[in-house]
């Protein structure tokens, strides 16, 4: 188990930009992933200025039992599946550590982006995980305060609120505050940060968290099977979701906090469908007709949040994901090459309008076609879980970053061959240019 978790991706300040220092936004613009022996690195994206976060091996103190002096043993210590915090100062990181992998302890640190200093804020019950090589899944609040922590437990899958910051001089961290128990289980923070919209089996809630984190109140939305994760509106007034209506599913928006607000029908889809808002709140991208046996969608459309346009970018492609720009329009999406059997980034124009679309192109970006490392493929497969988490896109729109191969491996189905996957930058400017970063099974870029 241990030896599976791999890669990752994580981001640190640069020198000279220690949080806080002014109220100017810092600027970050980092790479973070988890190199070939299971640590964190953070880089820019040109390569320069590497820096290793984390250490694998602690060798433990020589004590003296009965006069004898105990030989020195080293705990392994493993990273993967890191998450830049909003304001960019802190990231968490799942952590495997032990003497050997059956007595593994599992718990999510979070580490200061330019030093790696930190500790842990939760710690499994149980060395178990929510897939294969993937402790947890894990969210910050927007306020970089707290952490949603989904984890395996003898229970059940299980949703955690811890506190974000490690206890000075605490090894353990304070208690976290179970939420929700259910499989499968998917959720989104509010903007403020107060609320979360959880889709546990088919129960779709809204749970709001006491000031001090210590309790909620729950309130009850839907029940559905269609979709995946819930997703709030970036001014957090409005939460869109699927459910059946009429004779069909359909994607609807409802306003929580407003009682006597009636939820507005956006878009009918066809069987199983994942959604996400632009970053300005204007569309919502929409995907459905998922094939059966496969995470690929079939249907890409971007509609009008006020239902005003609907514009089909695809009906008959094979979508395994999209990312919308952090600071823009631009919708970036992932295409299954079936003939080359590799995947290629695509970007378009993110309007719900057909005449306002421009510059799209079948072509990949950079020439980019890759098959996925292991942890890329798990992110693809529940993109719209990971978009909240693992953006592929640099904070200022100019590139994108994805961890596999550039060529397929017949004799896998991912891109962890035994050269290993790397990092790759996409530069989406007029001069384009694909840069290997280096050895890595997944990569996230700072959020500034």
């Amino acid at each position: 188990m241990i030896a599976t978790l791999v890669a990752i991706t994580a981001l640190a300040c640069t020198p000279g930009n220690e949080p806080g220092a002014s109220n100017e936004p810092m600027t970050i613009n980092r790479i973070a992933y988890i190199d070939s022996n299971g640590q964190l690195v953070t880089v820019d994206p040109d390569g320069s200025n590497r820096s290793t976060l984390t250490t694998g091996e602690v060798a433990d103190s020589l004590s003296r039992l009965g006069g004898v002096v105990a030989q020195p043993t080293s705990e392994t210590r493993l990273y993967g599946w890191p998450v830049w915090s909003p304001d960019g100062s802190r990231i968490a990181v799942s952590l495997i550590s032990g003497l050997r992998p059956s007595e593994a302890e599992m718990s999510v640190q979070s580490l200061e982006s330019s030093s790696g200093v930190g500790g842990a804020v939760f710690v499994n019950s149980a060395p178990l995980t929510i897939a294969d090589g993937t402790p947890h899944y894990v969210q910050w609040s927007p306020d970089s305060q707290r952490l949603g922590v989904t984890a395996a437990t003898p229970e059940g899958l299980t949703l955690f609120v811890a506190d974000a910051n490690p206890v000075d001089g605490e090894t353990t961290p304070t208690a976290a505050l179970p939420v929700v128990r259910g499989a499968p289980l998917y959720f989104d923070w509010s903007p403020d940060s107060r609320s979360l919209a959880v889709h546990s089996g088919e129960e779709l809630s809204v749970l709001r968290l006491n000031d001090d984190a210590t309790g909620f109140t729950a309130q009850p939305i839907s029940r559905s099977r269609s979709f995946r994760t819930p997703a709030w509106s970036p001014d957090g007034t409005t939460l869109a979701w699927s459910a059946p209506g009429g004779d069909s599913e359909a994607v609807w928006l409802g306003k929580p906090d407003e009682a006597n607000y009636p939820p507005m029908r956006l878009a009918e889809v066809e069987g199983a469908c994942s959604f996400l808002w632009s970053s300005d709140g204007t569309v919502i991208a929409v995907a459905d007709r998922q094939s059966d046996g496969s995470p690929a969608y079939r249907r890409l459309r971007l509609v009008a949040a006020d239902g005003s346009a609907v514009r089909t970018v695809r009906d008959d492609d094979w979508i395994l994901g999209f990312f919308w720009e952090p600071n823009g329009t631009r919708l970036a999406w992932i295409a299954l090459n079936s003939e080359e059997r590799t995947m290629e980034w695509r970007i378009l124009d993110g309007s719900a309008t057909e005449s306002e679309a421009a510059g799209e192109s079948d072509d990949p970006v950079g020439g980019l076609r890759f098959s996925p490392s292991g942890e890329t493929f798990l992110m693809l497969a529940f993109f719209d879980q990971y978009a909240r988490s693992h953006s592929p896109w640099a904070p200022d729109g100019s590139a994108l970053v994805v961890a596999g191969n550039q060529q397929y491996l017949s004799q896998r189905r991912n891109g962890s061959g035994a050269a290993g996957p790397h990092v790759y930058v996409t530069d989406l400017g007029e001069s384009g240019g694909l840069r290997d970063l280096a050895a890595g099974g997944i990569a996230v870029w700072s959020p500034q």
